[in-house]
């Protein structure tokens, strides 16, 4: 009994597709240097991808139209003949894609240029281009269905398109061109569209089920073109005497199981990817999106609970491990830098210090907050706030001295203390003056304003660092004991005093934007964006780094490039060992005056199991990672 060709069609489509489906899987485990590791973002597995991958996969398209061309055209032993035409396809493929790149070359040389003439030009180019490749796309049925090889089928498909140029070509554009083009743009990044595994999992389902309608559509467009070869017949026409073609021995066993066993395959690779999710060994990645931009002003995750996000005048739970359903408390003060910020403690309470007062909400949610700004903090330019490990509010201030104010010993015009208080309330506050400083806490252009923060370290001794606007010098006061003894400030990159914390002490204490990144200005291209210590040791940071594409591309125009923020993961300071895992793409800023990258300082936290939230200035993208 003669198998019908779509079956034997759908047959072919199954033994080609779905082994390189399973072999993106697999391979896409293997961790290669120079290549984005696997991981799984928002709960769709994504493999590692590179240079290999982008060029092995075009072939594998070709190769898995031209067994479609075989299996629906009637000749014998399609997988056969199409392998045997393969290398001539293969031939083709670098011949169209070497054309295009000469189209490209061409065009770039007319670069910069207005852009009336620059459409000229791609107009000019545009038909030999499409002429060649309409040539070079016939090349693929005449080598499976005539039997011809290298130059005869060269040969062969220009004398044949001669008279038909247009008409093949727009068959070819909207039958061949378009549903790649189309498949392309749909499943890039289909990870950024999921939300939760099983979506993830019924996506992949749908890429490879879309491949295989895609490959059997744009060989039936091939076929079909190339009936319409004028002056040209496909075959001889059949005697209804003689016997059908010989299929392949697999198609022919199978026979009417071929179409169930076939949708069974197809089921393997998207099985395979949710068993990877569910095992839980690669990094996971949750990106919440939003676009809304809000002013942040810090985050945290304490143990026990999830997620906390703080904003201007608000701040948010996040009531599961991915941050995707939040609830959101408003607050009476009104935080940003230079003057406040938030404190997180151990039990989830959130303090807020606002120009104009002090606030608490309990781990309940219930908030209380005092009348006023305390009293100490009258005429500060600057103030931050953190939490002691009994629980104390400790305050850091800093105020520029008035000119006529005196200044003995030849002192810095920029006053640092720290304030102790013992409740929200702050109605007995313990001052101790830290020292002065040089510089101004004016920021006259907006460019550099003031950065002042006050940490805890492992011993429990306050430290307070501050960078300067008008010098850039960061300046770091510090604390000889517990309760502020022999209290002491200098420019950390003075002459190293006795008990002063050094760099690298400061950089666990997460202040490390204060020593690198440059608020407002944006921060270097080796500069990280956040830095936090891991609960077990180590370094983690956030660094921008160009994005592109996976494997090759092209870029034209003149605007900056956009960055990605990406998750390294080091064993010290120094990141000599380092795993990178990838988060999310920033696009630029752009504005009326300029373009640039947006290479803005984070806010990063990590919770005691080294689960790890961060989030840039705006909000606009919340990430969080598990086993990062």
């Amino acid at each position: 009994m003669p198998i019908p060709r779509r079956r034997a069609a759908l047959t072919t489509l199954v033994l080609v597709l779905v082994p390189w489906s399973l072999l993106q899987v697999l391979g896409g485990l293997i961790p290669l240097p120079g290549v984005d590791p696997a991981r799984v973002v928002n709960g769709m597995f994504v493999p590692s991808a590179g240079t290999f991958g982008a060029l092995v996969a075009p072939v594998v398209w070709a190769w898995a139209v031209t067994a479609a061309v075989g299996a629906l055209a009637p000749v014998d032993r399609p997988l056969r003949r199409a392998f045997r035409a393969l290398p001539t396809v293969c031939a083709a493929l670098l011949a169209g894609a070497g054309t295009l790149l000469v189209a490209f070359l061409l065009l770039g040389m007319m670069l910069p240029a207005a852009v009336e003439l620059v459409w000229v030009v791609a107009a000019l180019l545009a038909l030999p281009v499409a002429a060649f490749l309409v040539r070079f796309a016939l090349v693929l049925p005449i080598a499976v269905v005539d039997g011809l090889r290298g130059r005869a089928a060269f040969r062969a498909s220009f004398v044949g398109v001669r008279g038909n140029a247009l008409g093949l070509g727009v068959a070819l554009l909207f039958g061949v061109a378009a549903p790649a083009l189309l498949y392309g743009w749909a499943f890039a990044r289909p990870e950024e569209e999921v939300t939760d595994p099983l979506l993830g999992v019924l996506a992949w389902l749908l890429r490879d089920a879309t491949l295989i309608a895609v490959v059997a559509l744009q060989a039936q467009i091939l076929l079909v073109a190339h009936r319409n070869l004028p002056g040209r017949s496909l075959l001889p026409a059949r005697d209804p005497e003689e016997p059908a073609p010989a299929a392949d021995r697999l198609t022919r066993r199978l026979g009417r199981l071929t179409v169930p066993l076939g949708l069974a395959a197809v089921l393997l690779p998207a099985g395979l990817v949710g068993g990877v999710v569910a095992a839980e060994r690669l990094p996971e990645v949750t990106v919440n999106t939003s676009d809304r931009p809000y002013t942040m002003i810090a985050v945290g995750w304490p143990a026990g609970r999830g997620p906390i996000l703080v904003g201007q005048t608000w701040f948010e739970d996040c009531l599961d491990d991915t941050c995707r359903t939040r609830r959101r408390t408003d607050l009476s003060v009104t935080m940003y830098e230079p003057y406040g910020g938030a404190a997180f403690g151990a039990d989830g309470s959130v303090y807020a210090l606002g120009e104009y007062a002090l606030e608490q909400c309990d781990a309940q949610r219930i908030c209380r907050r005092s009348r006023g700004v305390p009293e100490v903090l009258r005429g500060t330019q600057a103030a931050a706030i953190t939490l002691s490990p009994d629980g104390e509010i400790l305050l850091a201030s800093a105020t520029e001295a008035r000119p006529d104010a005196p200044n003995p010993d030849g002192a810095g015009p920029v006053e640092l203390k720290l304030i102790r208080c013992p409740d929200v309330f702050c109605a007995t506050p313990r001052v101790t003056s830290l020292g002065r400083v040089n510089g101004s806490l004016r920021d006259r252009d907006g460019s550099r304003p003031t950065r002042l923060v006050v940490r805890v370290d492992a011993s429990g001794r306050p430290v307070v660092a501050l960078r300067s606007p008008s010098t850039r010098v960061v300046s770091v006061g510090w604390c000889a004991t517990l309760d502020c003894a022999q209290p002491e400030v200098a420019p950390i990159d003075g002459p190293r005093r006795s008990g002063m914390p050094t760099p690298e002490e400061l950089a666990l204490l997460d202040v490390g934007d204060v020593l690198t990144c440059r608020a407002g200005a944006g921060c270097g291209g080796s500069e990280p964006l956040a830095t936090v210590h891991r609960p077990r040791g180590g370094v983690w940071d956030v660094v921008a780094e160009p994005a592109h594409p996976d494997g090759l591309y092209l870029r034209s125009g003149s605007g900056p490039w956009p960055d990605r923020a990406v998750l390294r993961v080091c064993t010290g300071r120094a990141c000599r060992e380092v795993r990178e895992v990838p988060l999310v793409e920033i696009p630029p800023v752009r504005s009326w005056w300029s373009d640039r990258p947006a290479r803005e300082r984070w806010l990063m936290a990590v919770d005691a199991d080294g689960r790890m939230v961060a989030t840039d200035p705006f909000g606009l993208h919340v990430v969080v990672v598990n086993r990062p």
